[in-house]
């Protein structure tokens, strides 16, 4: 027996009436032109692909947001972020980072009393770059929109690296994934969705009103905003260390 979401949310939203969501297989076939960006955008066309392989054969429903936009709190260096993809089901919602890393490995170096540090290197190289902690991004904005949606609405987060050739070096997180591990992850979605009672089991009406609380606080929001929202912290970043060579702020 499943419960449905409240009808009408505690919060004001925005109605956005005249947005269709595509179903899953829809999104599946289907380009995304939504980021300015080919490379990003076929990235995120095979992460979707991969997740919706592994999470409808548990669901039967699926729908999937891609590049979906949500307004930060006031203290935060961006005003908006943004979840690469955005998959609502039964168990509730399920977002993904997307990296799109390739024939690389993937590591971190955890110093004392410092968070983690990560790095890339490509194979057949002794050579490394760092990289900035894709769990620490995705966690924080996912902590935020947890805070806008229902208490009893599962919202989970991993980062995905939909590439092969990606090895993961040395304990990673678990919330850090690639496509060999989306099966399980989709079992035990649908496993603790139906066991834990903390959590509300979503029917078919509450699939589509998590939906529409979803685009309403997206909103008029849109991914070019939130790149030019990007680059202006970037360029704020760069005139600072300009301005005091000495200091690096690492993020």
């Amino acid at each position: 027996m499943t419960t449905p979401l409240p009808s009408e949310p505690s919060r004001a939203v925005l109605s956005l009436s005249n947005r269709r969501h595509r179903s899953s297989d829809e999104e599946a076939r289907q380009p995304h032109g939504l980021d300015s960006s080919q490379s990003n955008t076929k990235v995120n066309a095979l992460a979707i692909q991969q997740i919706v392989s592994a999470f409808k054969p548990e669901f039967g429903r699926v729908q999937i947001l891609e590049n979906l936009i949500i307004p930060m709190y006031g203290s935060s260096a961006v005003p908006t972020a943004r979840f690469d993809v955005a998959l609502v089901c039964e168990a509730g919602v399920y977002l993904f980072e997307v990296k799109s890393w390739r024939n690389a490995v993937v590591y971190r170096k955890i110093p004392d009393r410092a968070p983690p540090r990560w790095f890339l290197r490509l194979h057949g190289s002794s050579l490394a770059r760092e990289v900035k902690d894709p769990t620490w991004q995705c966690g924080r904005k996912t902590t935020h929109l947890r805070s806008l949606l229902p208490p009893d609405l599962r919202v989970q987060y991993f980062v995905i690296l939909p590439f092969e050739g990606v090895e993961l070096e040395g304990v990673m997180p678990s919330t850090v994934v690639t496509p060999q591990d989306l099966p399980y992850i989709a079992r035990v979605a649908r496993s603790n969705g139906r066991s834990e009672q903390c959590f509300t089991l979503l029917d078919q009406p509450a699939i589509d009103r998590t939906l529409q609380l979803l685009t309403d606080l997206q909103g008029e929001l849109t991914l070019d905003e939130h790149i030019r929202n990007t680059r202006e912290k970037s360029a704020g970043a760069a005139a600072t260390r300009t301005r005091h060579p000495g200091i690096l702020k690492l993020q």
